[in-house]
């Protein structure tokens, strides 16, 4: 009886685990988000290449280039590993989800490597 409490709540623990990972890999957020050099426009879970100007409920536009034009007129670029939502924030993409660059400016790996250096 013991062993097969454990198995379920073995198996039980694993199917939780791949579920929850699963679920934060897979989640985007309608808006522009720039994923190698490619800026791609996601809607309702699904990205697919941005190929006309995409405007923002702020009134920034996101040209399929990258780049970001503000309404005051000043300009961006969008680097890889960025994404700009539905109402204009930019943000760097979560760790961990689909389209995140691992780089110098990523919180996580600055984690890491203060971990390493001590």
């Amino acid at each position: 009886m013991r062993k097969l409490l454990l198995l379920l709540t073995i198996v039980f623990g694993l199917s939780a685990a791949s579920f929850a990972q699963k679920s934060t890999k897979m989640k985007m957020k309608d808006g522009v988000m720039m994923v190698d050099n490619k800026t791609m426009l996601c809607k309702a879970g699904k990205c697919s290449p941005l190929t006309t100007v995409y405007t923002c409920s702020d009134k920034c536009k996101v040209s399929p280039d990258g780049t970001v034009t503000k309404p005051d007129g000043s300009t961006m670029k969008l680097e890889n590993g960025y994404e700009i939502s539905k109402t204009g924030k930019v943000t760097m993409i979560p760790h961990g989800q689909s389209g995140h660059v691992c780089g110098p400016n990523c919180p996580m790996m600055k984690e890491k490597m203060k971990g390493k250096t001590k």
